[in-house]
């Protein structure tokens, strides 16, 4: 980038301080003959006085000492300023790798982020501020995927309304009691 612009781009603004990252914990999504599919939950800090939009993810999972899946993905999330989200990256670990109940992890790669005002937009759009910021995170031990709380499920179709009502029993029929019979007002006579 040409001097000049560094310098517009440092005097305008359009920075944004990258992200914090730490590891909570891997999970067994799903396992079959071919592979084991894991969710790694990673948290995220924004040290930011403003949003920052986390955009995308370049990363490699590795298993003890060997890759098990190098690849990007859409991270489409916004951090708000000065707050601490969970966020859930993918990876596949081949069969081949065996028990990874109790293995070491690693996820590392790159994050690109921006900054959320329109100055920064305006140099994302043009190619001229794409942030981004290494990470490394470890563990160990890829668990079984943990079931969502009771109360957190949700149908996935509606209940159905509530049949309604039978219509009531008729009731024994008291006497009635006749209405007075009014007589045609009276047209008087020519």
């Amino acid at each position: 980038m040409p001097a000049a612009a560094a310098a517009v781009m440092a005097a305008l603004g359009g920075c944004a301080a990258s992200p914090e990252f730490r590891a909570l914990r891997a999970e067994r999504v799903r396992t079959t003959d071919e592979a084991t599919e894991v969710k790694v939950f990673l948290e995220l800090r924004n040290p930011n006085d403003a949003p920052v939009e986390l955009t995308t993810w370049d990363y490699t999972f590795t298993v003890g000492d060997r890759t098990a899946y190098s690849g990007p993905w859409v991270a489409s999330l916004t951090l708000p300023p000065k707050q601490v989200m969970v966020t859930e990256v993918p990876a596949v670990v081949p069969a081949s790798f065996g028990d990874v109940t109790a293995v070491k992890w690693r996820i590392g790669g790159t994050l690109g982020y921006r900054a959320t005002g329109k100055l920064d937009r305006l140099l994302y759009q043009l190619g001229i501020n794409r942030l981004t910021a290494l990470f490394g995170v470890s563990g160990e031990g890829i668990e079984l995927a943990r079931a969502a709380p009771a109360a957190a499920a949700v149908p996935a179709v509606p209940a159905a309304p509530p049949a309604p009502a039978p219509p009531p029993a008729p009731a024994a029929e008291a006497p009635k009691a006749e209405a007075p019979k009014s007589e045609p007002p009276a047209t008087p006579a020519p």
